[in-house]
């Protein structure tokens, strides 16, 4: 049986060298740092009609607040239910914008729907939904990533080092 011969190759033929420790630790750090960033600063618009409403589940702690921002393209009714009980109706004239914040009073889960009543069946409503947290502990990624970052660029400045020492090593004749 012939022995298994073990290379790090590439997929493409080529050799590449393992990836430093530093590299990594700096890699996975930016990718947290990046995500959160887009996590929390980019939240997407709904667009709802008549015909179509916005429901999602969402887990609040006593004191979250969501923030709602509607924009109406025509005159319309937006009703806000939160757990099956309605919150709040907001009458909207055409091309208004409003804006309704809910304090949460209890945690628990709750079903937040949103749906509106135009005067036609073309009216659209764009609404921006943010959810304001008390506990900061969905913020916790970016300490996180801020932490590896900074421990991968200490790695990384400990190896050029280790590495410049290497250089530097002196050859010596000795005399016998």
């Amino acid at each position: 049986m012939m022995p298994m011969l073990v290379a790090h190759n590439m997929s493409g033929g080529g050799t590449a060298p393992a990836m430093k420790m530093s590299d990594v630790f700096i890699l996975v750090s930016i990718s947290i740092l990046v995500g959160a960033l887009i996590m929390h600063s980019w939240p997407e618009p709904v667009y709802l009609s008549n015909d179509i409403s916005h429901s999602k589940n969402i887990s609040l702690s006593e004191g979250d607040e969501i923030n709602m921002q509607f924009s109406a393209s025509n005159a319309t009714t937006v009703t806000i239910s939160l757990g099956g009980m309605i919150v709040e109706e907001i009458v909207m004239a055409e091309g208004s914008e409003e804006k309704f914040v809910y304090e949460v009073e209890s945690s628990k889960d709750y079903n937040l729907v949103i749906s509106v009543n135009g005067e036609d069946n073309t009216s659209t409503t764009e609404v921006f939904i943010s959810i304001d947290r008390q506990s900061m502990l969905d913020k916790i990624v970016y300490p996180l990533g801020i932490l590896l970052l900074v421990f991968g660029l200490y790695k990384r400045k400990e190896e050029k080092e280790l590495e410049s020492s290497k250089e530097e090593i002196l050859d010596a004749e000795i005399d016998v």
